[in-house]
């Protein structure tokens, strides 16, 4: 039986503090631009803003432009802006960012993948 030091025992990560480690996840968003005013590129430093408030970490974008929709919903909506993210954030995010995003108008989609 070896005991452990202090030190050996503090590195690891026990019950909830291994809960609330941080995931990545690549993000789809599709913008819907009809009526806005800024450019695409501002309205996703909006979106980032909110992101910011869920303690997201965007690590990294891509612009994917406009493209249109396979199968419209929408005879007003045909295409959107499309965007790719890689984020860092907590495990309950994806939920988290359905939910805040659920009545925005100018967020059409939003698709979670970890």
């Amino acid at each position: 039986f070896k005991q452990k030091t202090a030190y050996e025992i503090g590195v690891r990560l026990v019950g909830s503090e291994m809960c609330i480690r941080d995931s990545t996840y690549k993000t789809t968003i599709i913008l819907d631009t009809r009526d806005q005013e800024k450019s695409p590129s501002e309205l996703l430093e909006d979106v980032k803003t909110v992101l910011g408030n869920l303690d997201a970490t965007v690590t990294g974008e891509k612009d994917l432009g406009k493209r249109d929709f396979v199968r419209v919903t929408d005879r007003n909506l045909t295409a959107g802006q499309y965007f790719e993210l890689t984020i860092e954030a907590p495990t309950n995010f994806a939920q988290e960012v359905q939910e805040k995003f659920r009545l925005d108008k100018l967020v059409y989609r939003i698709i979670v993948q970890s």
